[in-house]
């Protein structure tokens, strides 16, 4: 909490409190996103904040007011076909009803998303859950095998939370009410069980608590679990992509064939004069980026993670100061030989980062941005210096500086993907390998030291260094530990965390390493799986955009010059079109472009469940569409 939230709840907690029964599926939400904050401090900033922004929309309706003033000589004025001319005294009247109309607007509109935050909070930390339970699963299951008991499984799962995410966040707080608040395993699990909202981790706890009340075998317990959550998983991908598909379509006819369709019968029709240009302008500047924005969002609430990305592995560092009350006498000599060492190192660093200056982009590549935005906009800004500022002008500013932006950020992007991609599909070669070879008696170690003779692809420059660090350090943990910092994936973080948590509890790793084979095997069936389907959506969402930009470039090239530039006197409505040509075809273009680039997004969203992954489809949709309007119209 900050002092914005303590004057909040002054100013708006008696309120708050008398209607405690209105928030009470809020208060839930809270609880379940884990925000970490009392529900009724959290309501009482809501209606701070939306007042504030209330109050700052009312200020930005007052610096419209010459943009109110105008809409109201050209559309309220003059009553469209009655010819009656509304008071004069109107003009302050509309102003004051713009202003307050914006004001409450935003408030309302601020309010209602904040109140709505821990309800998608707690949803998308519910697949999150779900997404995790079948590998978490097959940790405990992996800790079971060298006998351990229930209560210290959870605690060494709890412990890999950059790997199990929100799941080993919920076993955690079961550990944590157990050791704390001196309750037993069982009513922890029970009071765990309570408070979720997932209904598969609902499940899964209700059954341990009858094998933990029975004194049944976990080891047991947890095979079974891993086996049915595999069987499972299948079908459930299958319903997700029936899913996918079915929000692909809509996509498709609701928000790129239902715009082109309305700029159609608009037009065809002959519905547009000189003065409703503002229709098409709100549907294509407003309409059509927000209902884009709207879907993505949905999707994000809805998509599973994929493995596809890189985890983040922190290593805590302690200083030891049991040896201080020691004197040390270090010579003249020997701090001079530190420096030099340390400079040594300095200079070792910039050596290594001058020879290879791209890898840090390679590794992370949102810091390219750091590099494009400057350079984007010093090009905007340098392309409209001293010159007359037109649409045209900023349209190729714009369009350019975007390209600037993004382009550089999608080559290391796309490297890093593909280098990701590679690695996991020689995964289950290298685990089916190393289990076969470990089931025949095999110790851990010669087993890595005979896949180094099988080419795995991207994966088999990783193994041979992993054997390396085996002979020179004479440690298979350590090795596998640097091997998992270099790869940095979470598909090979969760492989290491499983193999060496095993071999800590038991010697015996011959089942943990089958079950982990079986588990990456059927992870790549289904995304091959789910490639294949949606890369038909994919080649629909093209053609779709292809019909898209090809009817526009049809009224563009077509219908609109086969209009007369002046029209007779008395001709109907869509002959006042010739007086916009230009404008028309404006409007053309940007449509096109804007369709594009936020269709590429949602393509992304559904293939790769990721913005970043649509990036891609938008450069090209957006170049298609920039390339033929300028250069072909």
């Amino acid at each position: 909490m900050n002092k914005l939230n303590i004057l909040a709840f002054a100013i708006f907690g008696k309120y708050v409190r008398k209607n405690k029964e209105s928030y009470f599926s809020l208060k839930s939400s809270i609880k379940l996103g884990h925000l970490g904050i009392p529900w009724d401090i959290y309501v009482s900033s809501a209606l701070l904040y939306a007042l504030i922004i209330a109050i700052i929309g009312g200020m930005l309706g007052l610096c419209l007011t010459p943009l109110w003033r105008i809409i109201y000589l050209k559309c309220i004025t003059i009553v469209p076909n009655t010819g009656i001319i509304l008071s004069s005294q109107g003009e302050l009247l509309f102003i004051f009803i713009s202003v307050a109309f914006i004001s409450i607007f935003l408030g309302v509109i601020s309010y209602f998303s904040i109140i709505a935050y821990p309800g998608f909070v707690a949803q998308v930390r519910k697949s999150k859950i779900e997404l995790t339970l079948p590998h978490a699963v097959a940790f405990m299951h992996a800790m079971s095998k060298g006998g351990m008991n229930l209560i210290s499984i959870f605690k060494s799962l709890s412990q890999q939370s950059y790997i199990y995410g929100e799941f080993a966040e919920e076993i955690e707080y079961i550990v944590i009410d157990s050791e704390m608040h001196g309750n037993d395993i069982i009513t922890s699990l029970k009071n765990a069980s309570a408070s979720t909202n997932s209904e598969k981790f609902r499940d899964f706890l209700d059954n341990l608590i009858t094998v933990s009340e029975t004194s049944g075998d976990l080891d047991t317990f947890f095979g079974n679990m891993v086996k049915h959550y595999q069987g499972i998983a299948e079908a459930d991908q299958g319903l997700y992509l029936e899913m996918l598909g079915m929000l692909a379509e809509t996509y498709i006819t609701v928000f790129v064939a239902g715009p082109l369709f309305f700029i159609t019968i608009v037009i065809v029709m002959g519905l547009m004069g000189p003065n409703k240009l503002i229709i098409l302008k709100i549907l294509i500047y407003a309409v059509i980026p927000l209902s884009a924005a709207a879907f993505s969002v949905l999707l994000n609430i809805i998509s599973l993670r994929s493995d596809s990305r890189i985890v983040k592995i922190y290593s805590v560092s302690k200083k030891i100061n049991h040896y201080d009350d020691v004197r040390m006498s270090v010579s003249k000599s020997d701090e001079r030989n530190v420096r030099k060492l340390l400079r040594s190192l300095r200079w070792t660093s910039i050596n290594q980062k001058r020879k290879n200056p791209l890898q840090i982009f390679f590794a992370d590549p949102e810091k390219a941005f750091l590099i494009t935005i400057p350079v984007a906009i010093i090009y905007f800004i340098l392309s409209i210096y001293s010159k007359k500022i037109t649409i045209e002008l900023l349209d190729d500013s714009i369009v350019i500086s975007l390209l600037i932006m993004i382009l550089p950020f999608l080559l290391f992007y796309e490297f890093q993907k593909r280098r990701i991609r590679a690695i996991e599909d020689s995964i289950p070669m290298f685990l089916n390998r190393m289990a076969s070879t470990n089931e025949v008696g095999m110790g851990l170690s010669d087993a890595i030291k005979s896949i180094t003779k099988i080419n795995l692809g991207v994966l088999s420059t990783e193994v041979k260094m992993m054997h390396k660090d085996i002979v020179w350090s004479n440690n298979i943990m350590i090795a596998l530990t640097k091997f998992e910092r270099r790869v940095r994936t979470i598909s090979i973080s969760r492989i290491v965390a499983l193999i060496t948590k095993a071999s800590e509890s038991t010697g015996n790793i011959k089942e943990t390493l089958r079950v982990a084979s079986n588990e990456a095997t059927l992870a790549d069936r289904l995304r091959r799986q789910k490639f294949t389907v949606l890369f038909s959506y994919l080649i629909v969402v093209y053609i779709s955009f292809a019909v898209f930009i090809l009817v526009l470039y049809v009224f563009a090239t077509m219908f609109l010059p086969m209009i007369p530039d002046v029209a007779p006197s008395g001709g109907s409505s869509l002959l006042k079109i010739s007086a916009h040509k230009d404008e028309y075809n404006l409007l053309f273009m940007h449509a096109s472009v804007i369709q594009g680039f936020f269709s590429g997004i949602i393509t992304g969203q559904m293939m790769g469940e990721s913005i970043y992954d649509g990036l891609k489809h938008s450069m090209i949709m957006v170049i298609l569409a920039y390339v033929l309007f300028v250069y072909f119209i």
